[in-house]
């Protein structure tokens, strides 16, 4: 009896401090959709809205109630797919063909998952209800955390953290189904969970507070700008007048000379060196998409806002050493579409003679 009673109160006082945790989400990270109206940051904040009423269901001997909960269980896990979906298309980033293709063998993994359920339980009933929205769950959390490793580039250790505990928290709903039944496996499940919910919490909390997820909030960028929107293809004699025009803007840059880089701009330094050394920031120039990505980032984040962003490609000839010709193109072009949509600037820093006539020639029509 003793030992039945240090259980309840066990799983009593995880659940509490499970609810806490959720609560505490849902209202930071709504609180966060109200400043900058990312749609991702809704779904995240509802879907720990529905894990509350999950746990709480967990706490109360009414059937209906229960079964109710397994609903929120389903709920939860879909608003955490659709948050990451949201989330990617927020970043403007397409899901790559190899992610997608794990997908296709979710379908035959989830029904020899519910064979074996049944097979160990023999609970036909426990299969169909209780094992079904547990499997369902774990198959749309894990493709969550999925989706979710696709923006580590961007946002390193911030994403890392959530798309780890993500993809455990849903790995973990198989053993419940297995043993869910047994009054053994509860303490030991709830503990689990607790960790893995309390875990992903702090998780997302720290990823939706971040700087790059949050709309730039520089002052500076309300100024006056006389560089117009579109693109440019400027000597380095001219990028260095316009320089000093955007010191004091948070202007995205991919340089080559770090030594007179403006403190308010997010800097690149274009380097085969594999470490950042005392620089921040560091980019491969062989890595075209990584560049693709985070242009395509910082241009949306501030038309979204209702700001000009601004690009600086300070090392073009650099890029034309490691990458061939038409690949810059279409880096270039594609960028440039994206810069027009967004109504930003691409600045482009070319020493003509540097280049072939004909190549030159052909970089100014495709951009201009």
């Amino acid at each position: 009896m003793r030992c039945l009673d240090a259980t309840h109160a066990l799983l009593l006082a995880e659940a509490s401090i499970v609810m806490a945790a959720d609560a505490i989400a849902a209202i930071l990270i709504f609180g966060i959709y109200l400043r900058n109206r990312r749609k991702s940051a809704l779904t995240f904040s509802l879907a720990w809205i529905f894990d509350l009423f999950l746990v709480l269901s967990t706490l109360q001997q009414n059937q209906m109630i229960q079964m109710l909960g397994l609903v929120s269980l389903s709920v939860f896990s879909g608003l955490i797919f659709y948050g990451s979906v949201k989330f990617l298309e927020e970043e403007s980033l397409s899901v790559q063909h190899r992610i997608l293709s794990l997908f296709g063998v979710m379908p035959v993994a989830f029904m020899v998952y519910i064979l074996g359920v049944y097979f160990y339980t023999g609970d036909p009933l426990w299969t169909a209800t209780s094992a079904t929205a547990l499997g369902i769950s774990g198959v749309f959390v894990v493709a969550g955390g999925i989706l979710l490793m696709e923006v580590e580039e961007i946002y390193k250790s911030a994403v890392k953290y959530l798309y780890i505990g993500v993809i455990l928290f849903g790995i973990h709903l198989v053993p419940a189904a297995l043993f869910g039944k047994n009054e053994w496996y509860m303490p030991i499940g709830f503990t689990a969970s607790t960790i893995l919910i309390i875990f992903m919490v702090w998780a997302m909390v720290k990823l939706t507070s971040s700087e790059r997820f949050q709309p730039p909030r520089n002052g500076s960028v309300q100024k006056k700008m006389d560089i117009k929107p579109g693109v440019m293809v400027i000597h380095p004699e001219d990028y260095r007048k316009i320089r000093e025009k955007l010191r004091d803007m948070p202007v995205l840059a991919f340089v080559r000379n770090v030594s007179d880089v403006p403190e308010k701009w997010e800097a690149y330094f274009v380097t085969t060196i594999p470490f950042q050394g005392g620089f921040k920031n560091t980019i491969n120039p062989t890595n075209l998409a990584k560049m693709t990505e985070l242009s395509y980032q910082y241009l949306e984040s501030f038309a979204q806002s209702g700001k000009q962003g601004v690009i600086v490609i300070d090392c073009f000839e650099y890029l034309t050493v490691y990458n061939q010709w038409e690949s810059l193109m279409k880096f270039l072009s594609k960028l440039r579409d994206f810069v027009m949509m967004n109504r930003g600037t691409l600045i482009v820093v070319v020493e003509k003679d540097s280049l072939e006539p004909r190549k030159y020639s052909q970089l100014r029509k495709l951009l201009e």
